[in-house]
């Protein structure tokens, strides 16, 4: 049997590994902002809180407090 993921696991998991492109400095805000909004991720409240949790390690990285800033900001999170 084929286990498939759900859109909503596909799209929390693209997200995080764009979130960690952004976090480890390799894209800009705007490019993780536009990533955001376009993933289908904010369909899943949860989901992206939970990313954000996930990323924990990364929180006292300027740009983890950037990105969560414009996050809150865009009413996101």
């Amino acid at each position: 049997m084929v286990k498939t993921r759900t859109s909503e696991e596909s799209a929390r998991r693209y997200v995080r590994g764009c979130l960690e492109a952004f976090l480890e400095g390799k894209k800009d805000l705007s490019w993780i902002t536009a990533v955001v909004r376009r993933s289908g991720v904010l369909e899943y409240e949860v989901t992206l809180r939970q990313v954000f949790k996930d990323l924990g390690r990364y929180e006292e990285s300027p740009r983890y407090q950037q990105v969560i800033r414009e996050c809150e900001k865009e009413g996101w999170v």
